[in-house]
């Protein structure tokens, strides 16, 4: 049975609740809402009155006898809507109005309340053209000029009432709730893909992760950057992560070390390091003991073997390791194409942010094919036999 909260109506794996502000206002703002849009999921008009405490939420099509709102019926009152006689928000700076009625509902919905309500119609509208396009990625507006619900009242009050950083923060619940929606359907098209790929090839046997499926926490996630100069040696080590992604409590190492060798002139822009932290990074020999303390034995999980080789030309034991490129290489029945590519082909999908040095982006890329291949693999006759 799945769990909703009363508040936001939303399940409790949905609930944006913990990102509400609590905004009192100068404007009394009455919020009138179209019926068919009280259970759209990933409607605002809810959103928007539980961040102002004092405003007031009517669901209905007849409004102009409605007993709760005889007092919005004045000239004191505006309505936010573009109509012909609608008068751009910078009139109403001056004279600011006591009341913001805000029609929640789809453009033809809206049209439709005030047609259905002619005093609700004569009222005096406010109209607002945005400084910047909504935020509104999961569901389909007109135009890039339309905003949501609380996008539009967040806006305007700012405007109104002279403190558009304060009433900006009513954005925080919608940001998270477009943004959790996004992953939400980002992961039901890898679930779904991966099952099609599943139907498709079979579960591979993986022995080398059972013992990580046992003992998840003793992951030990590598990837590394190298700088090098031809005829100097082989390549040393320029930057090092790790994670222990499968841990209850995901921990991380991030190293830039200083170079011994000269730079290789493309090293900084290959690697998104700039030059000056190369050349302020950690010695090598911190490095290493660092690395040696994060990993304390456990399971060292690379992408092929340049990261730990590049740990033994530093000075660590050359020790063995889970190639998740080979077992990439084995579940996809080809060559993997890459990291990119791999993680695309068994659904690994992964949020990496633009300007992120590339080894941040390729760690996060290993964690999420590991995932995956844990959670496609089948268990060893060993494993299911075993107490």
């Amino acid at each position: 049975m799945r769990i909703t909260c009363l508040r936001c109506r939303r399940p409790s794996s949905a609930c944006w609740c913990a990102q509400l502000p609590a905004l009192a206002t100068k404007t009394q703002v009455v919020i009138l809402q179209h019926p068919r849009e009280r259970d759209v999921a990933i409607g605002t008009a809810r959103m928007t009155h539980l961040c102002l405490p004092g405003s007031r939420l009517v669901e209905g099509l007849a409004f102009d006898d409605h007993p709760a709102l005889q007092d919005v019926f004045d000239d004191d009152t505006a309505v936010l809507y573009p109509g012909e006689d609608a008068r751009p928000l910078e009139d109403w700076l001056d004279r600011r109005p006591q009341r913001l009625v805000v029609v929640d509902g789809t453009w033809s919905q809206a049209k439709k309340l005030l047609k259905l309500n002619p005093r609700l119609a004569a009222l005096p509208q406010l109209s607002f053209s945005p400084s910047q396009p909504g935020n509104y990625r999961i569901r389909k507006e007109p135009t890039d000029q339309h905003l949501s619900t609380i996008e539009a009242t967040a806006a305007v009050l700012g405007l109104l009432e002279g403190d558009p950083a304060r009433f900006a923060t009513m954005l925080r619940p919608f940001t998270w709730m477009v943004d959790h929606q996004i992953d939400s359907e980002a992961r039901h098209r890898d679930d779904e893909r991966m099952r099609r790929f599943i139907h498709r090839n079979g579960r591979p046997a993986l022995p080398e992760l059972e013992a990580l499926r046992r003992q998840p926490e003793r992951a030990v996630v590598v990837y590394a950057e190298g700088n090098s100069q031809p005829g100097l040696g082989p390549p040393e080590l320029s930057h090092l992560v790790a994670s222990r992604p499968l841990a209850d409590h995901v921990a991380r190492l991030d190293l830039v070390v200083a170079p011994r060798l000269p730079l290789h002139p493309t090293l900084a822009a290959r690697i998104g390091v700039a030059e000056d932290a190369l050349r302020g990074g950690v010695n090598v020999a911190t490095a290493v003991d660092a690395f040696a303390a994060f990993a304390a034995g456990d399971q060292l999980v690379c992408w092929g073997s340049f990261a730990r080789d590049l740990l033994h030309e530093a000075g660590l034991p050359r020790r063995g390791f889970i190639d998740v490129r080979a077992l990439a290489a084995r579940q996809l029945r080809r060559s993997t194409g890459g990291l990119v590519r791999a993680a695309d082909d068994l659904g690994a999908t992964t949020d990496v942010a633009p300007g992120t040095p590339r080894a941040r982006a390729c760690l996060a890329r290993v964690e999420a094919i590991l995932r995956a291949l844990l959670a496609v693999c089948a268990p060893t006759t060993e494993a299911r036999d075993g107490p």
